[in-house]
């Protein structure tokens, strides 16, 4: 495999836009998942109704990301004007983002290495590693495919300025048009998703490897780029729920998490399977897993030894800082709302796979004196190609996703309960249960588990279970209306009219509207009685 055999660029792409048309296409036809439709979309009036206002002033189910939230209205404002929401339209904006990012990255590539082919293999890697379909195939994560698409954007910029301007100064960048462009790509990344804090640390690092005389006035400029984030990740912070922090868990603990996590990423960047859509490492779970020295030992080893390698090797540092910063904010060390379901996640990685492709030019120096190393460098692309292939056929739909994690990782409660309601929507009562089950198993205090079970156990006749699970979500949260309401009427469906008064006035007290017939008739019942 000759890596410098000059090709044309535009055959290039066009293998990369084909190849990416044939592993993402037949997601087209894939249904919406998981919280596309309980969070994102067919539940989200403010989208539905096109309301792009509300997404700006205020932050929306935790984050603040209106230029994700912008885009989706007014995509579905367009493609459906009758107001129903088709999952078609936007799966293939995914896919068609996940392919242009693809050739932002190989345009980058070839402004970074001089070189067609380097760029080629470094862009494939990008669109192809089975760790990026999570967030091509899953719709709710166009936000970190479009915040890596500005982000992209933004670095192509920096470096084409760079490459024009043989010498630079502080003042020259600021007042340059395309340091202008590259801010507001920034913000626009950040407004799409947050994790783009990242995006100066990864141009510092780029910098730092290619044109180093260039280093210092180009971070003094970026510091002006803090006056943009700081505001952003105060107005995400705040609307992160009071519970994500941990009090229980020490620095040293975090500290442990994170080393864990990151050793998690760098295997499975090597060796991506299985993989699954929540791993469910939980902190508590990693910290009871006793692997856990010995993986924070390897990856600060790994730290060591490659930041110690920084100058005879600074395409391998430079990619595998690119690695650990992106996955940074995510691996523990601050806590986060989706850690309270898995520490872990392929999505956390997609941007941050640009630190793979930079170990590209290594990759060929190696195979040019171990010629035999081709052989397996090609099997090694087409075993990513297989299991890229595998993987996207698990987002078929909630059944596809649930069940292929439930066989390779039991961890989650999550994904018990997200199947128990799928299977409550067909009216697989026995089965829901089950799931509902499973999930209390894991975590006994799950409130909407114990309301789902309560619910089934209701359908199937089986009031006594129903009562109990209901009692035992008051004890978790004693405020609820709506339960004592249920509880209520499951009352005075098995003649414990007492019961469902006291229950009843519970729920009014709790600001629950409580139906006049309702309550009358529980008073008659309650007379004749007497």
């Amino acid at each position: 495999m000759n890596m410098n055999k000059p090709i044309n660029r535009k055959y290039l792409i066009g293998i990369l836009l084909g190849l990416s048309f044939i592993l993402y296409a037949r997601t087209l036809n894939y249904g919406f998942v998981w919280d596309d439709e309980r969070i994102h979309l067919s539940n989200n009036q403010q989208l539905i109704k096109g309301d792009l206002k509300s997404f700006w002033l205020k932050p929306y189910s935790g984050m603040y990301i209106p230029v994700t939230y912008s885009t989706w209205s007014l995509i579905n404002a367009i493609s459906n004007p009758n107001k129903k929401i088709s999952p078609k339209i936007f799966h293939a904006l995914n896919a068609v983002t996940h392919s242009i990012n693809c050739i932002l990255v190989f345009y980058l590539l070839f402004i970074l290495f001089k070189n067609q082919a380097y760029a080629f293999w470094g862009s494939l890697l990008f669109l192809l590693h089975p760790l990026q379909v999570e967030s091509v195939a899953w719709i709710s994560e166009f936000r970190g495919l479009y915040s890596a698409f500005f982000s992209l954007l933004s670095l192509i910029s920096i470096f084409r300025y760079l490459e024009k301007n043989p010498f630079i100064t502080g003042r020259s960048f600021i007042t340059s048009k395309y340091f202008a462009f590259a801010s507001v790509m920034f913000v626009l990344a950040l407004l799409s998703k947050p994790s783009a804090v990242v995006l100066p640390f990864v141009i510092s690092v780029l910098v730092w490897c290619f044109y180093k005389d260039k280093f210092n006035p180009l971070l003094k400029s970026l510091s002006l780029w803090l006056l943009l984030v700081i505001p952003i990740l105060l107005i995400t912070r705040n609307s992160q729920p009071s519970e994500l922090i941990y009090d229980s868990i020490s620095f040293w603990q975090r500290f442990l998490i994170a080393g864990y996590s990151l050793f998690f990423y760098l295997c499975k960047l090597i060796v991506p399977y299985p993989l699954a859509a929540c791993y469910g490492y939980t902190p508590e779970l990693i910290l009871s897993n006793k692997f856990i020295y010995l993986s924070t030992v390897f990856s600060i080893a790994i730290v060591l030894i490659i930041f110690a390698k920084r100058k005879s090797q600074p395409l391998l540092f430079s990619g595998f800082a690119i690695i650990t910063v992106c996955v940074l904010p995510v691996l523990g060390l601050i806590p986060f709302e989706y850690q309270k379901h898995s520490t872990v996640a392929d999505r956390y990685i997609y941007f941050g796979m640009l630190g793979i492709a930079l170990l590209v030019p290594l990759i060929a120096n190696i195979i040019k004196k171990y010629s035999w190393l081709t052989y397996i460098f090609g099997s090694m692309i087409g075993i990513y190609l297989v299991l890229n292939i595998k993987q996207t056929n698990t987002w078929v739909n909630e059944f596809s996703i649930w069940d292929h994690t439930v066989k390779h990782y039991q961890n989650s409660a999550k994904v018990y309960y997200n199947r128990g309601v799928e299977y409550s929507k067909l009216k697989k009562f026995n089965e829901a249960i089950n799931d509902y089950t499973q999930c209390l198993t894991l975590q006994n205090d799950y409130r909407d588990a114990l309301f789902n079970r309560a619910n089934a156990y209701e359908n199937i006749k089986n009031n006594t279970a129903a009562f109990n699970d209901y009692t035992a979500y008051l004890l978790i949260d004693s405020v609820d209306g709506s339960v004592y309401f249920k509880r209520a009427y499951l009352n005075y469906k098995t003649g414990n009219i007492q019961g469902a008064l006291r229950d009843a006035e519970k729920a009014e007290k709790l600001d629950f509207h409580v139906g006049v017939k309702f309550k009358k008739m529980l008073q008659e019942r309650s007379t004749q009685k007497l």
